[in-house]
């Protein structure tokens, strides 16, 4: 069985719920309260498959545009990262996703991501259409998952999906 730590980052928007996916992913729990993240705060968690032990390094980069200058350093070192934007606000979907992809992967080069859609909770204040987003993540290709932190609906299968991305692509770069 391996054991590997993996460095992987959640962008986004402010206020899509990046830190409140963590904790829902880390601890089971939502709270109410938004409180701004400012730069990065780093968390850690195993994920255990049947052949591999993968501790996670997840850094929550501040979405604010005022810290976009801090970034870059954060980036550097990355084998994956959750794209999240807000079902209830269009704008952290379209354009900003491209936006948030062209920064990343003009640090880190083409690292696996996954891209989530969060509060899909809120199905009422829903303004993104599932088609349209599963359209974008198709060309990229990545994949794409629907979450909600407040109720947990598909985090766990998030952060596992994008550690497996993660651990795939670094074996296959230590095969070649």
């Amino acid at each position: 069985m391996g054991s590997f730590k993996l460095k992987m980052l959640l962008l986004g928007d402010a206020a899509v719920g990046k830190t409140s996916l963590i904790k829902q992913f880390i601890k089971g729990s939502f709270a109410k309260d938004y409180k701004m993240t400012i730069g990065t705060d780093i968390f850690t968690k195993d994920v255990v498959t049947n052949e591999h032990t993968i501790t996670l390094s997840i850094w929550d980069i501040a979405g604010q545009e005022r810290f976009k200058f801090f970034r870059q350093s954060f980036y550097r070192g990355s084998s994956g990262a959750m794209v999240v934007f807000d079902l209830t606000r269009y704008t952290t979907f379209n354009p900003n996703v491209v936006n948030w992809l062209k920064e990343l992967w003009g640090f880190t080069g083409r690292i696996p991501i996954v891209l989530i859609g969060n509060k899909v909770d809120l199905a009422d204040l829903r303004n993104v259409r599932k088609a349209d987003v599963q359209a974008f993540a198709d060309k990229i290709p990545c994949k794409y998952i629907e979450t909600s932190a407040k109720t947990g609906e598909h985090v766990d299968e998030a952060f596992r999906e994008l550690a497996m991305a993660m651990l795939n692509k670094m074996l296959e770069s230590q095969r070649k």
